[in-house]
């Protein structure tokens, strides 16, 4: 691979255009052919290159890569949408939204949003969402002119994402846009899925709901319930053809900034909020641990004047990606603001963490080594009691502690834990040092403010219901 910082350079003047593509749900998982399941990089050798959108040879090119690639990232914090962090580079702590049935984090304000960063720049902002997790009580919203959480299917998402462009009024241009075609249930085409050997018999899921996927995956992951190796087979095949499908609305997204004439001056990021998991840890679905093929991602940049067929294998956290952003733009950064174009040393931990009621996890990179820590906390009469920020936790509530251990030098699928193996004990002191010190620098950052609740629109948490998350 080549140095971050090698990127920095040959990039002409700021671009007219940027595009920050949020494709959910899509990441790598060990099940699938040649371990990536995102199109643009993965199945080189069982898809037709010409049905790529992002890697086409262009003319003189000797390689599909034609654009930047970095490696495969690690989500920051899969708790919550790592859509939040893409926008936001701070806490997201601040406050819970609750509904009887729902809490989740919102953004207290008290940090600048990209957009709002973008716009006081001069630029003109919106974004174009299907994500119920994303509306406006999420605190999101700030800094885009048009901000629109239910803008359907990716069909519908990009009409409106062209009006809005053709709404030219002189200024530089940042839409962010958020894709759930790959999230379940998944509705690929049969010619999608046969990409990947699939045939019209290939459709035992296709009439699940979300809803049953839900409570297949939650009875899967306690134990109750098991899924035959045909049944997952056809899963993989629906999710890759899915994903394959998505890929080309990536492409219409191209044609459509083509079409504009803002193509070669648009500065285009596309990345995932997190992966699919399909028993390589015995879950399916997502939202429940931090393996490898959860929290490992695509990002791919496209900049205008940049180097093309590059590929960066330094990990990265996408926690990093709104700040790269706001360079590229040519706003004015903080000293040690992060940048993904620069020296890997501005760059922030490789960390990922998750609440799930009692358990807290974290895991972080560091070279080869990969350490998991999950927290669990004893049952409190009071439910409220848990509601606290885990930190807060630690002190007041009986928990046990267990450490994971991989080198994924060797073991990117992270199946043998070396976690007790005496020969790694210096391996482990020293990963869980640095754990520590990523999480004492987190606290510190943490605003200490009491939680604040918002209202959720019934239509939202019906969503939430339509997509698995709530009963």
């Amino acid at each position: 691979g080549q140095p971050l910082d090698a990127i920095a350079n040959g990039l002409d003047e700021g671009p007219a255009c940027a595009v920050l593509s949020v494709t959910d749900n899509v990441g790598n998982t060990a099940a699938t052919t040649g371990g990536d399941s995102f199109l643009v990089i993965g199945y080189a050798e069982t898809v037709p290159p010409d049905s790529f959108s992002l890697t086409s040879p262009s003319e003189g090119a000797e390689t599909n890569e034609v654009q930047i690639t970095f490696r495969w990232t690690d989500s920051d914090d899969t708790s919550l949408p790592i859509s939040y962090r893409l926008l936001v580079d701070t806490d997201m702590s601040g406050g819970y939204a609750v509904d009887t049935t729902v809490t989740t984090d919102t953004f207290n304000g008290k940090h600048p949003t990209l957009a709002e960063r973008l716009s006081a720049g001069g630029w003109r902002c919106a974004a174009f969402i299907n994500n119920a997790q994303l509306g406006e009580f999420s605190g999101l919203q700030h800094g885009f002119d048009r901000y629109m959480p239910q803008a359907g299917k990716a069909d519908r998402l990009l009409e409106h994402f062209a009006q809005w462009l053709a709404e030219d009024d002189g200024r530089p241009v940042f839409a962010y846009l958020h894709f759930l075609e790959a999230h379940w249930p998944y509705k690929p085409r049969r010619r999608h899925v046969a990409l990947f050997g699939g045939n019209r018999d290939t459709n035992y899921f296709r009439d699940h709901s979300a809803r049953d996927f839900g409570r297949l995956r939650r009875a899967i992951s306690r134990g109750g319930d098991e899924l035959p190796d045909e049944q997952l087979q056809q899963m993989i095949q629906m999710y890759d053809g899915a994903v394959r499908r998505l890929d080309g609305k990536l492409k219409v997204l191209l044609n459509l900034l083509e079409q504009r004439g803002v193509r070669e001056e648009t500065a285009l990021f596309v990345t995932a909020d997190h992966g699919e998991e399909f028993l390589e840890h015995g879950k399916i679905g997502h939202g429940q641990a931090l393996y490898n093929e959860l929290t490992h991602v695509p990002l791919i940049a496209s900049l205008p004047g940049g180097p093309v067929g590059r590929r960066i294998r330094t990990p990265v956290s996408l926690v990093d990606l709104s700040d790269t952003v706001a360079h590229v733009a040519g706003i004015e950064q903080e000293d040690g603001a992060a940048n993904l174009l620069d020296a890997p040393h501005t760059l922030s931990p490789v960390v990922s963490e998750i609440r799930i009621g009692r358990r807290y996890s974290q895991a972080i990179r560091v070279g080869d080594w990969r350490l998991h820590r999950r927290y669990t906390f004893e049952r409190q009469e009071d439910p409220d009691a848990l509601r606290r920020r885990p930190h807060e936790l630690l002190g007041s509530v009986p928990h046990t502690v267990r450490h994971e251990l991989y080198h994924v030098g060797d073991d990117k699928d992270e199946q043998i834990n070396l976690a007790d193996e005496p020969v790694c004990r210096e391996a482990r002191e020293r990963m869980i040092a640095e754990m520590d010190a990523w999480w004492s620098r987190a606290i510190a950052a943490i605003d200490d403010g009491p939680a604040r609740e918002v209202e959720i629109d019934s239509t939202v948490v019906q969503r939430l219901r339509e997509l698995g998350y709530v009963e």
